[in-house]
């Protein structure tokens, strides 16, 4: 058993960045959340975002199903757009079932590219009603107040889906956070604005880390900055240890072991700067 740490990394980006030239090799992506002390990374694809969802996420599926490498494993967000409906139903029918379904860990919906304009309830209804047969977890990503409330609303209008708002609304995570505290089927990930008042407010306002999970949104974001930006909080090694590692083991239903947990919170001592 490795004894290095097993950080659960559960929204990274896929595709090349102005900043990240290299970011669609896959070994050099390894190697970055390697060194980040990142097990796992679960990524969604940039050219899907951005330009064509069928052939971006294709791209990624051949990333995520050779997967090179056993010292990060590298799986797939299935990026969904609620105006190409028919498209989204054959690739989550291709994607989610099946060998191929082991490689991909649910679906992801982004605001407009061209106009930022949220995801909501509205847009996303068929898309979901579909995907509820599924039995995995929604990404909705959050860049704002403004996306969070409309994620609260597919939330609260689809409770049979767990959904993880990413983002945290970035600068505006203080309202952000008291809108998502309501909804049980809502999760955040601590991706956005490297700001650890914000961990703070999130445990409180939640009532607890129970709802919180890892994510760097990376290349944007370099990962060690979200793992430093945890440890800058007031939260205790258990905590830091369930949004690094254990609360992802629990919604993604990844195998437990309490050894396993006993490396990651040995291993995040080891990083503190």
């Amino acid at each position: 058993m490795s004894s290095e740490p097993r950080f659960i990394d559960v929204h990274c980006g896929w595709g090349a960045t102005p900043t990240a030239p290299n970011w669609s090799d896959d070994a050099q992506i390894r190697a970055t959340l390697k060194a980040r002390g990142i097990g796992q990374a679960f990524l969604a694809s940039r050219p899907a975002r951005l330009f064509d969802p069928v052939e971006g996420n294709d791209a990624l599926a051949r990333v995520v199903t050779e997967n090179g490498g056993d010292d990060v494993d590298l799986k797939g967000w299935l990026v969904v757009n609620p105006a190409r409906l028919s498209d989204a139903i054959a690739q989550m029918r291709q994607y989610l079932l099946g060998d191929l379904g082991e490689r991909f860990v649910g679906a992801a919906l982004y605001p407009d590219p061209h106009t930022g304009r949220p995801v909501t309830a509205r847009d996303a209804g068929d898309i979901v009603k579909v995907f509820l047969r599924y039995s995995r977890p929604l990404l909705i990503y959050t860049p704002n107040a403004a996306a969070m409330y409309e994620t609260v609303n597919i939330a609260q209008t689809f409770s049979g889906v767990k959904i993880i708002a990413s983002g945290m609304g970035c600068d505006e995570w203080r309202e952000s956070v008291m809108l998502a505290a309501k909804p049980t089927n809502l999760m955040l990930d601590v991706s956005g604005a490297l700001c650890p008042e914000k961990i703070d407010f999130a445990a409180d306002a939640l009532a607890g880390v129970r709802k919180l999970l890892f994510a760097s949104g990376a290349p944007e974001t370099d990962p060690a900055a979200v793992i430093s930006m945890l440890f800058e909080t007031e939260l205790s090694a258990e905590d830091r240890g369930r949004i690094l590692f254990g609360n992802a083991q629990r919604l993604f239903s990844l195998a437990e072991d309490e050894t396993d947990d006993q490396i990651v919170l040995s291993a995040m001592s080891s990083l503190q700067p």
